[in-house]
Order: structure tokens, then C-alpha cells, then sequence
């Protein structure tokens, strides 16, 4: 089966599921037997999953959203990955369309198209070759090469056996600030000192840095490095093999745990490192769970300050206390530390993540609105925009049927225009007119309707009283 992708074009409204059946790769079972997923290339990136798309999941065309519902995402990781799940099935209860089944132990769900099926299960895990698991830690997704390889082994026996894995990324506990509190040599670039757990490190559960470097400060030779290496490792055993899974990197925690002081800053600054990994190359993925967290739902971000050991003062992002309440402005610790309120916002920029690795490119469902009103042998569009353009584009009409005035295609149209006749058209001949947005010589929005000229005039009865 070939893999498909999108164009940077949006097929909105009633032409997105036409659209999408044409580009979709549909029909026979893979040879494993199972229904292969994720099998659209992701839109252009890099993918960055954080505060400012939490919003966008409203926005996702109704053909993404039944992509996503044939999709399986593991998030393996401790009590904390708990949130990921939960955050989705409060959004289901929030808003239908986005259909979900959390499994938390026993064989993943097999295919269905009706919704997201979310665990955090692998095959396998450092201590056991093969299974079905319910629990990763740092030890079982990057300290040891016995980790790295077991997780290879696992999306290999997705990719086999099923059910096709079609995202996954690591569930990040309190590992950066747990166990270990800041001690070791003060890092001289940035005036901190080290914090964090390594359980099944080679040199043992020690503090840990951002790279190689600091082994000499911490006596450790795991640091944010090793995550990221272990990480990539992921993505290219499956580009090289042909899985279609998409693994993406992912932030931790940025509640208890030492929140706040030197301890809530050098896990900033192990944040900071891995978001500037994941920019440095447009095919990486991020889940900024931290960021996320940081802000809440008025667009307030929650930041602290803590003085480095060269007397700087660091401003740095926390979590917002917003996110550490229940719906109801209560709070009850249900296992993932969180409140239920920074759940349901993971929730939405999953989703929205989701959508983008099926192929959408972040173009809200009613980005363009285009109507037809037929005369005769004329269809007079008229469209509305709800979204904003660079100013340099143009509108380009193109349509099929018969040959009207002016001809197709129709070229150069003021941004600023919203409604075009199209005249000298065959009356009961159906048409089917696309208005595009052009910048670049690139369609950036899309829409396509179909409309009949006709000279039959349709009179309402006049009732008289």
C-alpha cells in the first residue's frame, strides 16, 4: 500500500470527506490482518503540541476526527501519564464528537472506526520480552540499551501482529526532580545544580544534566540527551522499517516534585533543552505536556522566580493552580496529580495533535465558507473568510461543466473580494466551482461546491387571509 499525503491545501466543509476519500488509502486488511493506521504522512512541521493550540481542537475538520477514531496511542509511563487518558475521556463527556475507550490492562482493543483507543500498554518491557504491560518508567524507555531495545521489539510486534500502533511517546513521571534533590558540582553555564532519577542507569538512580558534559558534574552518564537519543532511536527504527507508527517527544510534570526553588528550575531548563532538539528539525513531534500546564484556560501563564548560584534571578513557568483543580473548583486525587481541569486541556492538544499527524494542517473546519446561487446560465459565488491570509494572496476560481465567462481558470482576484459571477453558463448542465486561495503560487484554503444554472423561476404561492 502506498502512503499518501496532503498538500498544504484545506478541503473544508462538504468537500473535506470527499477530499479525504480520494487520498485515503481504503480497502483490504494488511497481511498481518488488521487494519494498518496512521496511514497519512503528518502535516509539515515540526508538530508542537502546546498552550497555544489547546483551543484548536474545536477547530478540527469532522474527517480528521474520524481518522483519529480509527487510531490506537500508547502513552506508556507511571501515574502520571494517567492524565492523558483521563484528560480524554473528560473531553468525550464534554463533547461527543470526540469518541473515546481507555483500556488500562489486558490486549489493546482491536481496529474499530468509533473511536480513539488510548493505554499505555507495550508489548514487553525491560524486565519481560514479551506481554502485554501496563507501566514504563525511565528505566524501561531510555537508561539501558536492553530498554531501547525492548521498545524497539514492541513496535515491531505492533507493526506484525497488531493492533497497528498508530502514535506513541514516553510518560514522563517526576524523573527529573525525584529522588535526588539539586546537588553534585554547580553546572558553570547555568549556575544550577542537578537533580532527577536514572532508575536502571547504568551507573544507578543518580542525578542527572542536560548532555554528556555533565557526567563530571553529576557523576552520571544518563542526562536529557540520553532520553532524546533513545527517542530518535524510536522514530528511525520505524522510518527504516516502514512502521507507520509516529513516536513523539513529550515534556514531564510540572507539578509537586519540587515544583519551585533550584529544583523547578533545572527541570525548566531540561524542558527547554528538549523543545530546542525538537525545533531543530521539521520532521520531529513535541507534546509539551509542561507548557500546557502552565497556562490556563483565560490565557494566563504561571510563572516563579528562583536566584541561580551566581546571583541571577530565573523566571520560570509552573504549573498554573487553575490546573490543579477538578471541574467543579474542587480538587480529588484520582492518580495522575493533576486536576481535572489541566487533564481536559492535554486532552484538546492531543486531539489536535492527532489531527495534524493525520494530515491536517491546522486549517479551523469553517476557515472558508462558499455558497452558489443559480440564474440563468449564471452561478453567482459568494463566500465567507474566517480565518486570516497573508496579504499577498489572491483568489483563483476554477470550475467544470461547461465553458463560461470568464473561462477557467479564473486568476488574480482581490483578497478583498467575496462574490463572483460566473456568466455564459449551459442551463441544467451541474458545475462544480472551487475557489482557492493562492499565495506563492500554492493553494493555502480550499473549497468546492457544485451548483446548476437555470432560467425555471420557482413563484410561492400568495395566501391571502
Amino acid at each position: 500500500m502506498t502512503t499518501k499525503s496532503f498538500s498544504r491545501r484545506s478541503f473544508l466543509k462538504g468537500s473535506t470527506a470527499a477530499a479525504l476519500a480520494t487520498l485515503l488509502p481504503r480497502g483490504p486488511l494488511s497481511a498481518a490482518g488488521f487494519a494498518p493506521i496512521g496511514r497519512l504522512k503528518p502535516a509539515a512541521g515540526p508538530i508542537i503540541a502546546d498552550h497555544t493550540v489547546v483551543d484548536q481542537y474545536a477547530d478540527i475538520p469532522q474527517a480528521y476526527l474520524d481518522l483519529i477514531k480509527e487510531m490506537w496511542i500508547s502513552v506508556p509511563g507511571e501515574s502520571h501519564s494517567y492524565a492523558y487518558r483521563r484528560g480524554c475521556e473528560l473531553l468525550q463527556d464534554a463533547d461527543s464528537r470526540f469518541q473515546v475507550n481507555v483500556l488500562e490492562d489486558g490486549t489493546p482493543e482491536a481496529y474499530t472506526d468509533q473511536h480513539l483507543r488510548m493505554s499505555r500498554a507495550t508489548w514487553g518491557d525491560v524486565d519481560n520480552a514479551s506481554g502485554w504491560h501496563y507501566g514504563y518508567g525511565e528505566e524501561d524507555w531510555y537508561t539501558s540499551d536492553t530498554a531501547i531495545q525492548r521498545t524497539k521489539a514492541h513496535l515491531t510486534y505492533c507493526h506484525a501482529h497488531g493492533p497497528a500502533l498508530a502514535a506513541m511517546g514516553f510518560g514522563w513521571c517526576w524523573d527529573m526532580t525525584w529522588q535526588n534533590d539539586p546537588g553534585g558540582t554547580t553546572d558553570p553555564v547555568h549556575q544550577v545544580q542537578w537533580a532527577g532519577s536514572s532508575e536502571g542507569g547504568p551507573d544507578g538512580s543518580l542525578r542527572w544534566g542536560l548532555d554528556a558534559g555533565d557526567e563530571t558534574l553529576t557523576g552520571n552518564s544518563v542526562c536529557m540527551d540520553t532520553y532524546l537519543g533513545a527517542t530518535q532511536q524510536y522514530i528511525d527504527h520505524c522510518q527504516a522499517n516502514g512502521y507507520l507508527t509516529k513516536v513523539f517527544f513529550t515534556t514531564g510534570p510540572v507539578d509537586g516534585g519540587g515544583n519551585t526553588d533550584e529544583n523547578g528550575y533545572q527541570r525548566h531548563l531540561k524542558h527547554e533543552h528538549l523543545r530546542n532538539y525538537v525545533k531543530a528539525n521539521d520532521s520531529r513531534i513535541l507534546f509539551d505536556y509542561a507548557d500546557i500546564l502552565c497556562w490556563s484556560n483565560a490565557g494566563d501563564q504561571q510563572t516563579t522566580e528562583w536566584t541561580d548560584h551566581g546571583g541571577t534571578p530565573r523566571t520560570y513557568q509552573v504549573i498554573h493552580d487553575d490546573n490543579m483543580l477538578d471541574l467543579d473548583g474542587s480538587y480529588n486525587e484520582d492518580g495522575d496529580h493533576i486536576g481535572e481541569r489541566g487533564a481536559l486541556r492535554l486532552a484538546k492538544a492531543l486531539w489536535w495533535m492527532l489531527a495534524r499527524l493525520a494530515g491536517w494542517d491546522g486549517t479551523p473546519a469553517n476557515a472558508l465558507i462558499l455558497r452558489g446561487s443559480s440564474s440563468d446560465q449564471t452561478v453567482r459565488l459568494s463566500w465567507e473568510l474566517n480565518t486570516t491570509l497573508p496579504g499577498t494572496a489572491t483568489w483563483r476560481i476554477t470550475y467544470t461543466g461547461s465553458t463560461g465567462t470568464p473561462p477557467s481558470p479564473i486568476d488574480d482576484i482581490p483578497l478583498a473580494t467575496r462574490a463572483y459571477p460566473v456568466t455564459g453558463l449551459t442551463n441544467y448542465t451541474p458545475h462544480t466551482f472551487t475557489l482557492s486561495a493562492i499565495d506563492g503560487g500554492s493553494a493555502v484554503l480550499t473549497q468546492t461546491i457544485q451548483a446548476t444554472p437555470t432560467d425555471r423561476l420557482v413563484y410561492l404561492p400568495l395566501i391571502l387571509r
